[in-house]
């Protein structure tokens, strides 16, 4: 059902329009009607419409204007323009505000009906486009090697979800994947080149790299490659389900053979560091990190060579890591003071690494994360005293239990929680507070707006709209329009102005539409509240 405000400043008009239509049955709830602009527009930021069908003639606003104000506030609002005039200007002007139909007056309920079915299915066709599979997998394909690259790039860098790793997948079509074992090779371009690669940059030359290891490693079906941080990485799958030694042979092979290539057909060389094979896709950046680490060796080792980080350091451990993608989890409970999620995320984290590691590497465990915690305070300028003290490595160093470490991270988490919490909630009262000073002291300005306060804050409309209406209780136009009848009631009380000078004086440009106001307020006219003074 899609909701519909209609506006005409004709009561009559209104009142049979909204008896005799069938709203319901074409799809549409009337959820208002509207005898002129300024009511219009106070309507739609209460509750944003589908469709607005408005008078092209309104008092106080004209249509054309409130569909240029729509246009700026709420571009995805379709408006009709009803109008007694077939005035050129009037649907030229129409069309350049992307007005959906400009319809003439009078107009009867059955042609109100068929403007109402012409306009469903505008708007059904705009959601079906929005929803459109087709269209969806016709743009996934077009995009599916950008998408690919991403995914193994994540793969790369941080611990991944094995159930959602093993659906994108699927999902990408990166049967490769599908087994569980894995290698990764990181190629690095050396220094020595030939002429010919002399003033090209490093990005054609890890091209160059790339192109011919993707090539060589795809037809062999051992993986594929990208380009990844100003190098070329392959992910190598055991797609053919080798033995481990077989396994190691073919690896080593492949790798030569582009190391070969490379320095045959592109006159430099590379070298190559590999990392440990793994079973699991949350273990492949342990490999990627292997590999980098290898590359550390070449100047000791010589360059233009394969290098496996299990011939230098055969008795390495996995180390334990608070991954980037662990990081922005954490951090996302605590920016949404979402306790639960705090406890339930520290608690995995905790109960995991304590089944891998000593206490000593727990201590270290923790201190990375609450590394990650004061360096995201200090990222958007908190006071990290608190978290400081709380963090400090000398106690932790002297913890014993895994229940001590997890109640430090604890701590931190909701400490920071609670200083987010109180500086979004200062920042917005504070915020509020120079809204509500900006407009007391331009109430008088008749061009004050949502646009013109938001500027003055440096706050997006859509942003302040919603947080002047969480803090005040009221929408902007409400506590304008409030303001402004208490500033004219004490004129009204405590001079001799005229009515039209009062009007301009509290920010209304026309004298009718400020007694309209002050009649609908305070239930009297400006002159019957006059009197009743007396």
């Amino acid at each position: 059902m899609y909701k519909l405000i209609f506006a005409d400043d004709e009561a009559l008009v209104r009142n049979n329009i909204s008896k005799l239509v069938r709203w319901e049955e074409s799809g549409f709830e009337l959820v208002g009607c509207c005898s002129n602009g300024h009511e219009l527009l106070e309507m739609v930021e209460k509750e944003p419409p589908d469709l607005v069908i408005t008078d092209i003639n309104m008092p106080f606003i004209s249509g054309i204007d409130i569909a240029r104000q729509l246009r700026n506030d709420f571009p995805t609002v379709k408006i009709v323009f009803l109008t007694g005039y077939d005035d050129f200007n009037y649907a030229q002007q129409a069309i350049e505000l992307n007005v959906a139909k400009y319809i003439l007056k009078p107009i009867t309920a059955q042609g109100l009906l068929a403007c109402l079915n012409e306009m469903k299915k505008a708007l059904d066709k705009e959601r079906i486009q929005s929803r459109n599979v087709e269209l969806l997998k016709k743009f996934y394909n077009q995009n599916k090697a950008v998408l690919q690259n991403s995914f193994i790039n994540s793969l790369l860098t941080s611990e991944v979800s094995e159930t959602e790793a093993a659906k994108k997948v699927e999902l990408l079509g990166l049967e490769y994947l599908a087994v569980r074992q894995f290698q990764v090779a990181v190629f690095i371009v050396d220094g020595s080149r030939s002429k010919e690669w002399t003033n090209e940059s490093a990005n054609l030359m890890n091209f160059a790299v790339w192109n011919i290891t993707k090539e060589i490693i795809e037809d062999r079906q051992m993986g594929s490659a990208i380009v990844s941080d100003d190098c070329v990485v392959a992910l190598l799958a055991n797609a053919k389900k080798v033995d481990k030694e077989k396994w190691k042979d073919d690896v080593l092979t492949v790798l030569e053979e582009i190391r070969v290539t490379v320095e045959k057909y592109l006159e430099f060389t590379v070298t190559i560091g590999v990392g440990n094979i793994y079973y699991s896709y949350n273990s492949i950046h342990k490999s990627y990190s292997e590999a980098l680490s290898s590359l550390g060796y070449r100047c000791a080792i010589g360059t233009n060579r394969v290098i496996f980080i299990n011939d230098i350091e055969p008795h390495r451990h996995n180390a334990l890591v608070f991954s980037k993608e662990k990081e922005l989890q954490l951090l996302a409970c605590i920016k949404s003071n979402n306790k639960d999620g705090i406890i339930k995320m520290v608690d995995g984290l905790m109960n995991d690494a304590s089944h891998r590691a000593n206490m000593e590497q727990l201590r270290s465990y923790v201190i990375s994360i609450i590394i990650c915690i004061i360096r995201e305070a200090e990222s958007i300028c908190l006071n990290t005293q608190e978290l400081l003290h709380l963090g400090d490595i000398r106690r932790i160093l002297d913890l014993k239990t895994v229940k001590q470490l997890k109640d430090i991270v604890l701590k931190l988490c909701f400490s920071l929680m609670e200083t987010i919490s109180q500086n979004r909630q200062n920042n917005c009262s504070a915020s509020i507070e120079k809204a509500k000073y900006f407009i007391h002291e331009n109430y008088s300005d008749c061009n004050i707006s949502v646009s013109a306060v938001s500027q003055y804050l440096h706050l997006s409309p859509s942003y302040f709209r919603a947080i002047f209406k969480k803090e005040t209780g009221t929408t902007f136009i409400n506590y304008l329009t409030n303001l402004r009848m208490e500033k004219a009631k004490d004129l009204i009380s405590s001079t001799n102005m005229k009515n039209y000078e009062i009007a301009e004086a509290v920010g209304y440009s026309d004298p009718h539409y400020f007694s309209y106001c002050f009649k609908k307020y305070f239930k009297m006219s400006p002159n019957e509240f006059r009197e009743s003074l007396s």
